[in-house]
């Protein structure tokens, strides 16, 4: 019996050291070697990078904007400027009011999305409305671009707003104000400019407009969805019906507009720890320029990883 238990005690001595133990990562990782047989090249002309070595784990980054080893961390860009665009529709209705609508902009909104605090003067919007151009039937036409920037305040976020007020449609009277007309805003899209070109900051989906009534006894038909911001009027069906003024707000996230965080460059993983040897790997740029090409070689185990970095320097002509 005591033999067995130090067999016993034995057998679990062994497994505990083999479970500490680490395992060893593949060796060679240094031997990872990229070339080319030249420097400079035409727009679209293949560059073969020749591979020597053999990774468990390739990755690639091509140098070009979005795919730049020195931001694998994170990419955040300076703004030069922002401007703001959408279409609109406001479709014909017989005897309809003219219905008072609003685009403004502020940088001191408390971002308490209530009635209350929309309308606070310390919210201080400013109206761009005559900035743009509008649909004046059912068929969407585009705003053109106004630089919203002109009014930011460097380190205060800016908020987009559109406002749409009518009067009771029946009173006062005479003459009877008329139903409340609709009014359809698609294709909104803030974009920023920076020295690497253009940028979509927000669009009528990461905007996150929330839509804010002036009370619950003045809701109208207004509603956002995935493409479009309707404003309509208060639903009456009997002459008997309320007939209340509405004051519908339909308002932005805040935008940051000195710069813009574009999370970290992602690489092309071109070759995996279950593949055979890659000898080579062929990428053409679409455009002229200096690029810096990156290949990082990995060989990683459940103990731990090891990388080295491969890079080299491209010229591509028109």
């Amino acid at each position: 019996m005591k033999i067995i238990k130090l067999a016993f005690i034995a057998l679990i001595y062994t497994s505990v050291i083999s479970c500490s133990r680490e395992i060893e990562i593949s060796p060679g990782l240094e031997e990872f070697e990229v070339s080319t047989n030249k420097t400079v090249y035409k727009v679209n002309e293949e560059v073969m990078f020749n591979l020597k070595g053999n990774p468990d784990i390739i990755s690639f980054y091509s140098g070009e904007l979005y795919s730049q080893y020195d931001y694998r961390e994170s990419r955040e860009i300076i703004l030069d400027k922002a401007t703001v665009s959408f279409t609109s529709a406001y479709p014909t209705l017989a005897g309809s009011q003219t219905s008072d609508f609003k685009v403004l902009v502020s940088t001191d909104f408390n971002d308490i999305y209530n009635y209350e605090s929309l309308t606070n003067p310390s919210s201080n919007w400013k109206e761009i409305t005559t900035k743009f151009t509008y649909g004046t039937s059912g068929t969407y036409v585009a705003s053109g671009s106004y630089e919203v920037s002109e009014l930011y305040e460097a380190g205060k976020p800016l908020y987009v707003a559109f406002r749409y007020i009518s009067k009771p449609q029946e009173g006062p009277g005479p003459p009877i104000s008329g139903p409340v007309r609709r009014r359809l805003i698609q294709s909104f899209q803030m974009l920023g400019k920076s020295v690497f070109g253009d940028h979509v900051i927000g669009n009528i989906s990461s905007a996150n407009f929330k839509l804010i009534e002036k009370s619950d006894d003045a809701k109208t038909e207004s509603s956002l969805s995935s493409t479009t911001i309707t404003f309509d009027g208060y639903k009456r069906s009997l002459p008997t019906d309320p007939d209340p003024e509405t004051d519908t707000w339909v308002v932005s996230k805040a935008f940051d507009l000195d710069k813009l965080d574009n999370g970290p460059d992602r690489p092309v993983a071109i070759k995996g720890n279950q593949d055979p040897a890659l000898t080579n790997h062929i990428y053409a740029f679409a455009k002229a320029g200096e690029y810096t090409v990156t290949f990082v070689g990995i060989n990683a185990n459940v103990s731990g990883r090891k990388e080295v970095v491969r890079q080299l320097k491209i010229t591509v002509e028109e």
